[in-house]
């Protein structure tokens, strides 16, 4: 007996038959059956029905109208009787014999009551809550409800109030059919279920309208590139969210991500820089929130919208994005900044971090970019960092770092830890190294020329080029300046050598023409 107070449990709907079972094997010899009743507001045994049972069979049928309700004896002395609300309690079924109790058995009857918010049919996309109220409470230990096509449902269950819901967010005529609600009670076996049947159908004619809708805040962020961004939703536990993208710097929306918490499912189009903090734990949490890596381009307007039953709670977050990278030359070094919705930018502005006052020149030939220079080679008063700062209408403001030094140029980020360039971009090291590389070349080439000149003096005499010179000695004062006066009127004897390639080949053809010409 389960806290002595119990054998077992039945649990049965409201105004359905109950029969309540007095013993599991019935005596052989001859026994006095008697029922009593003790309500769940009451603490007292109130007597309801007995018979005479010989070998398992009663010797006539007995009935008796108790409260207001009737209750009969079986053929095998079970207890018979319509449930209504005032029927839970505890029933006894004692067996005497000679004036001694031989046996008592107690059974718990329990309520279940199933109910279909709204009430079927149902309207196409409205949202069905189906739930299951146990009385008295603490009976139910495991719960669930179960689809008509075996399905088991997310459900939650409260155990200080008895009661198991799920629910079928966006109802389609797919989701019409039988549904289970499945229960063990204390005092039962483990593998004792009691199961109880609803069905549902929907209107496929009819399309439910939100009119009930709470529109909440807009956000205003600025983020760097890649960086984490937390996209909130209305602090509302909702049964699915939506959430809208309008494009930044557009009109242009779209839906890209779903989420039904009931059917634990989820739609994502924006593959990985987007996805719902921990689905798993919304419950402890209490509303849904996103995690965003956004790029320059995923700016924009972010619209979260929850619905709870038949309504509808929104919440929007406008979203700049900032985006640093460095675009080296031969003579300086373009440090870019270019940043994404500017319509909640106030401005963006390059500093000179070791001297603010200092003036930067910047360009802001094109909407949404703002680039300063640093010129090569870096020298003690350029070197240092250099602080892109967008500003917001709101007053919030996000930072991009760029760090110049006269060894090296590493770009990094505030706040936070430096960022990966853009898969676009190429890093300022490789360009650095190219540079230091192409500087290394050049006099290498010029060596080799020169050796290879040398070497072949005997096809480039001292009269050639003294009549080179002298015939081009009023045009042009280096023969390297324009080469291509050379070209047109070449004095008679002389070799010219080309030393503008404009390929990274052609300084080796004009070597070879050289060596044919004196070969």
């Amino acid at each position: 007996m389960a806290g002595n107070l119990w054998n077992d449990v039945v649990m049965v709907r409201e105004d359905s038959s109950v029969t309540l079972s007095c013993f599991d094997s019935p005596p052989k010899s001859s026994v006095l059956v008697t029922w009593k009743m003790m309500s769940a507001r009451e603490d007292r045994w109130s007597y309801l029905l007995s018979a005479n049972c010989i070998d398992g069979q009663t010797d006539g049928r007995s009935s008796r109208v108790f409260g207001g309700r009737a209750f009969g004896i079986s053929a095998d002395a079970s207890l018979i009787f319509r449930a209504k609300a005032a029927s839970q309690g505890r029933y006894s079924c004692v067996i005497e014999q000679d004036d001694k109790k031989l046996q008592e058995r107690i059974v718990l009857l329990a309520l279940i009551k199933l109910t279909l918010t709204p009430t079927p049919p149902v309207t196409v996309d409205s949202t069905l809550r189906l739930v299951a109220q146990v009385s008295p409470s603490s009976v139910a230990a495991w719960g669930t409800w179960v689809s008509s096509s075996g399905e088991q449902l997310y459900t939650e269950i409260s155990h200080d109030k008895g009661s198991l819901l799920s629910k079928l967010p966006r109802i389609t005529s797919k989701d019409a059919g039988v549904y289970t609600c499945r229960i063990r009670v204390h005092g039962n076996n483990d593998t004792s279920v009691s199961e109880h049947r609803v069905n549902v159908t929907v209107n496929d004619r009819a399309v439910f309208s939100f009119t009930d809708v709470t529109p909440g805040g807009s956000r205003s962020m600025a983020a760097l590139s890649r960086s984490l961004v937390t996209l909130t939703c209305p602090p509302i536990l909702g049964d699915y969210v939506l959430l809208y993208w309008e494009y930044p710097d557009s009109k242009r929306m779209e839906l890209i991500f779903q989420f039904d918490r009931w059917r634990r499912s989820s739609t994502n189009t924006t593959k990985h820089h987007l996805h719902l903090i921990d689905p798993a734990s919304l419950a402890a949490v209490g509303n849904f929130s996103f995690l965003l890596s956004p790029a320059l381009q995923h700016g924009g307007v972010y619209l979260c919208e929850v619905f709870l039953d038949d309504k509808v709670f929104s919440q929007g977050n406008t979203l700049s994005v900032l985006h640093g990278y460095i675009k080296p030359s031969l003579t300086a070094l373009d440090l870019n900044c270019m940043y994404s919705e500017r319509s909640q930018v106030k401005t963006a502005k390059w500093s000179y971090v070791q001297d603010p006052s200092r003036r930067i020149l910047q360009s802001d030939a094109v909407l949404g970019r703002i680039t300063t220079s640093v010129a090569l080679p870096v020298t003690p008063e350029t070197a240092g960092r250099y602080a892109c700062t967008l500003y917001l209408k709101n007053g919030n403001s996000v930072q991009y770092m760029f760090t110049v030094t006269m060894a090296n140029i590493d770009p990094t980020v505030s706040p936070g830890t430096a960022l990966p360039p853009a898969a676009e971009d190429v890093s300022a090291s490789s360009y650095v190294s190219s540079f230091s590389f192409l500087l290394f070349l050049i006099p290498m080439i010029a060596v080799a020329v020169g050796v290879l000149l040398w070497r072949q003096g005997y096809c480039v005499t001292h009269r050639s080029v003294e009549q080179s010179l002298s015939h081009h000695s009023r045009d042009v004062e280096n023969i390297y300046e324009n080469p291509d006066d050379l070209r047109q009127t070449p004095p008679q004897g002389a070799v010219y050598m080309d030393l503008k390639p404009t390929g990274e080949l052609d300084v080796y053809k004009e070597l070879d023409r050289y060596n044919q010409c004196c070969s």
